[in-house]
């Protein structure tokens, strides 16, 4: 293998490698969409109920 022909092999590999990561990056995305569909969001998840304190008011009773 002459200096030419592996100058070569290294940009062919060099490309199906970035082809490689756009198809997956790809893939990927389309997962992560499908999962959000069907997964809850996590703001629903059950947590309890939470109950806020009573308001006091410290303002002057007008006579």
């Amino acid at each position: 293998m002459n200096y030419t022909q592996l100058l070569q092999v290294i940009a062919a590999s060099c490309l199906m490698t970035v082809a490689f990561m756009l198809v997956l990056r790809s893939f990927g995305q389309h997962i992560k969409r499908w999962l959000q569909r069907y997964l809850p969001p996590r703001y629903l998840q059950p947590r309890g109920v939470r109950r806020r304190a009573p308001v006091v008011s410290d303002t002057h009773e007008p006579s």
